[in-house]
């Protein structure tokens, strides 16, 4: 049988993006995934065909005989594959999509990109659970879930693969009358609000204070986004937040500064299981996300 036949489309888009960029990292930010998404695809990859691909003496890799070979079969398949999808773009999808987003992207990317999936696919049904990035990661290896958007973690939990989206710059923000013109200052002057610890956002700015040595006199700590500002917009603290494109107004009557130079950003990632039944919905609103993001920047 055709080795071919077993392999996942999205792993021979990765392999040949690999022969195309270069190396792992060029790659993954082409076709928009994570570097550990990329080889744990090119892993999976040599396990299914029992095979190595890659000759890892060399840093980065380099494609072996049987790599530069598998990637010529792949490039006919998904010129193929490209062509069947050229003909089937009218057709709409259908079906339900269970579908999980942290409380940011809720009140940003999320509602036009619903907007935009209603409008070209009305008979999909997409639920939406809110929640924190950790809590959707389980809920979606269980199966509960389907897929979600989460802050991109240190490490991704095994059975799941994701797609970056988007990138959203951490502020730090305080009432006007704190004094201080960097964000060190800032931070050292007010009370210190806390994006939840519990959240894989809050353990990331966590880390950033502790490597530059800021220390905060902690006050609250609270998991939404809206609730940390309004805090704040009352004269109770100061606070590190990501900042949504769609948010900038609620900068208006607030001090704000970049958190770090250059800015600390974070990622929102698109999550799902590993050949999930649902791959094609939850890759065309990966797309459609994508496509706000970008528009929102």
């Amino acid at each position: 049988m055709d080795i071919l036949g077993s392999m996942e489309f999205r792993q021979l888009k990765t392999l040949v993006a690999i022969s195309d960029f270069g190396t792992f990292a060029a790659a993954a930010d082409a076709i928009g995934l994570t570097q550990s998404a990329v080889s744990l695809q090119i892993k999976g990859l040599e396990q299914e065909i029992g095979t190595e691909v890659f000759d890892r003496r060399h840093r980065p890799p380099l494609l072996n005989d049987k790599g530069r070979t598998l990637v010529e079969k792949a490039r006919k398949v998904l010129e193929m594959c490209e062509d069947i999808t050229r003909h089937g773009d009218d057709v709409p999808l259908e079906g339900i999509l269970a579908f999980g987003a942290v409380p940011t992207s809720v009140a940003s990317i999320l509602p036009p990109a619903l907007a935009m999936m209603r409008e070209r696919h009305p008979k999909l049904h997409i639920k939406v659970t809110s929640g924190l990035s950790a809590e959707l990661a389980a809920a979606t290896r269980t199966g509960e879930l389907d897929a979600a958007i989460v802050a991109e973690p240190v490490r991704l939990a095994d059975g799941l693969i994701s797609n970056r989206i988007t990138r959203e710059p951490f502020l730090v923000i305080a009432p006007p009358d704190v004094p201080g013109e960097t964000d060190r200052e800032l931070l050292e002057a007010g009370s210190f609000i806390q994006f939840s610890r519990h959240a894989w956002t809050g353990q990331l700015i966590e880390r950033y204070l502790s490597d530059r040595g800021i220390v905060v006199k902690r006050g609250m700590e609270i998991d939404s986004l809206d609730a940390i500002t309004r805090m704040v917009s009352f004269g109770l603290g100061v606070s590190v937040v990501p900042l949504p494109r769609t948010a900038s107004a609620m900068l208006d009557s607030l001090k704000w500064l970049p958190f770090g130079d250059p800015p600390l950003h974070r990622s929102l990632v698109m999550i799902e299981r590993q050949a999930s039944p649902q791959s094609l919905l939850v890759e065309a609103l990966t797309d459609v996300l994508r496509q706000v993001g970008t528009s929102q920047i």
